[in-house]
């Protein structure tokens, strides 16, 4: 039987989509096909398909010759760069496993996440090795490669350039040199990947039910389909121009900034981080068709003084994700690019992003997120989750199909409370209307959403729990306008503490040692926290006390 959302499809996306080949590797074909076509350009700096490729040869071989072998983990620590790009697909050419690090984390972040991957390489931007130095006694790592933002500019860059990048480089004992470990090695072609649908591309990490990240292992077969499904998806061509300013260590960005684009022979504009107005300056200068943002991101764009006088016309398609984002917002982001095809998605670190649901082109339905693509979707019932849901009737959402992960990295009971006769269970509700659209309703877990990041409470909690003052700490989320949701910490103090440290105090705290889109924004001291017969903390009171608290503000 036809499923439902094939109606609302492109006609030019194929209803049985299969890949042959690792994203590497279409990325290889195109600097055959033009070799001379720009793949990358950074602040003026342009990097052709031809050259890209030959480097990510030469460090796959330059890692391959400092021991790494297949399956090894290998973390990237970088904001967005070129040699993020390079280093991603020479990991995946050499045989091993990409372990993205969020750059915002601290020491202490840093440690968990390498620990558990086994990570014994790390790729780095040097301004932000020294967290890792803090930790360098406790983590295996044998090999630290360190790169400058400077080592890819322009000698006369041709946008603002932000504070990271006029930095001196850095140099630092027990560490490679980037450009060094690249210039000493063969561009000789390789790939090692020889099993896509087995052998893993990714360790991506998430939130775990006890709070602690988990790595969802994504397979090379997966991450294939869902960059070459949103190829078809978005009908990408080969003079593209993507804004890649949506962070590539997460999935979003990744998938369908760099990973996308590159297989469908494109251009990607990078940018380190996002800084509206030179956002606008990078899309006027590059005439940018096409972007996936976060809705923060949009409410940012949109908030800058004259917007409403800048030209956003060169846009084919302007996509957001991460978060819901509002009917209103969607509304003014046409309005500033009334040529683009807008619409949204919603997916997961355990389905790679374009595994979740999409607005099909031309056919956005306000406050839906989308259809399903290359997964089936369905809604059940939230009580036992067997019991397929009539349409418009919530329920809990869960997927199935060739973009799902193979499971969390050593953690086969969390596999288990997910992955039930291979559907994943997201623990988020929704329902879905007769064409097959999707409607997100809201999180069965206790998971906060700032600014298009998941951020579990007990992780935060945790973190806490390093300050000296700290006995006890529960953290929920409360509603933010512009982040979507920010963390509240109450918190008992230690006796000694009591009268003689403020709430002020724990806010610094948390700026030095908890990354910045999961550090509560607001602390409130307590004698005590909410908890039940067995002793366990109840943040459900904590909201419901939140709650009322809002409404009588």
């Amino acid at each position: 039987m036809e499923k439902r959302w094939y109606k609302a499809w492109p006609p030019w996306v194929q209803k049985n989509l299969e890949v042959e080949k690792p994203v590497s590797e279409y990325l290889r074909i195109w600097s055959q096909m033009t070799p001379e076509r720009i793949a990358l350009s950074f602040y003026g700096q342009d990097i052709t398909y031809q050259k890209l490729n030959e480097m990510i040869d030469q460090l796959a071989w330059g890692l391959i010759n400092l021991g790494i072998e297949k399956g090894d983990r290998v973390a990237i620590f970088m904001e967005n760069c070129p040699q993020f790009v390079i280093s991603y697909f020479a990991i995946h050419r050499a045989g091993g496993v990409v372990v993205p690090l969020n750059p915002m984390f601290k020491h202490a972040e840093l440690e968990y996440e390498i620990n558990d991957a086994q990570a014994e390489t790390l790729v780095a931007l040097d301004y932000l090795y020294p967290e890792v130095a803090k930790i360098r006694d406790r983590i295996k790592l044998k090999n630290v490669i360190l790169a400058s933002l400077a080592d890819y500019l322009p000698d006369q860059p041709v946008l603002p350039l932000p504070y990271e990048i006029k930095q001196e480089k850095f140099l630092y004992p027990h560490t490679l040199n980037f450009v060094d470990l690249l210039n000493q090695s063969s561009p000789k072609p390789i790939c090692k990947i020889t099993d896509m649908k087995k052998e893993l591309a990714l360790l991506l990490y998430t939130g775990g039910t006890t709070g602690l990240p988990k790595g969802a292992m994504i397979s090379h077969y997966a991450l294939s389909i869902s960059s070459v499904g949103a190829v078809q998806w978005y009908h990408h061509r080969e003079d593209d121009v993507h804004l890649g300013v949506t962070p590539f260590f997460h999935t979003m960005g990744q998938q369908q900034l760099m990973c996308a684009p590159l297989a469908s022979g494109g251009r990607v504009v990078i940018m380190v981080r996002f800084i509206p107005e030179v956002v606008i300056q990078v899309i006027h200068h590059y005439r940018c068709t096409f972007t996936v943002l976060p809705t923060t991101a949009f409410i940012a764009l949109l908030n800058t003084p004259n917007i409403k006088q800048e030209d956003f016309d060169s846009f084919r398609c302007i996509w957001s994700g991460g978060a819901p984002i509002s009917v209103e917002i969607q509304k003014r982001i046409k309005e500033l690019a009334p040529k683009a095809i807008i619409g949204e998605g919603y997916g997961l670190t355990e389905c790679v992003s374009q595994g979740g649901a999409i607005t099909p082109l031309y056919r956005f339905k306000p406050g839906f997120i989308g259809t399903p693509h290359i997964s089936d979707i369905k809604i059940v019932d939230l009580e036992t989750g067997q019991t397929e849901l009539p349409t418009n009737e919530e329920g809990e959402i869960i997927i199935k199909g060739p973009a799902l992960m193979l499971g969390y990295w050593n953690k086969p009971e969390e596999t288990n409370e997910v992955i039930r006769e291979g559907w994943l269970y997201t623990g988020d509700i929704g329902l879905m209307d007769d064409e097959g659209y999707i409607k997100f309703l809201g999180r069965k877990r206790e998971l906060i959403k700032c600014s298009g990041y998941s951020v579990f409470p007990s992780e935060v909690e945790n973190l806490l729990y390093r300050h000296p003052a700290v006995a006890e700490s529960a953290v929920i989320g409360i509603p933010d306008s512009y982040r979507g949701e920010s963390p509240k910490a109450f918190i008992v103090l230690k006796p000694d503490y009591k009268g003689k440290i403020k709430e002020e105090e724990i806010l610094e705290w948390c700026k030095e040692n908890i990354a910045t889109y999961k550090r509560p924004r607001f602390v409130e001291f307590r004698e005590q926290l909410p908890k039940s017969g067995a002793g366990k903390i109840l943040r459900r009171i904590l909201k419901e006390e939140e709650t009322k608290n809002e409404g009588k503000r």
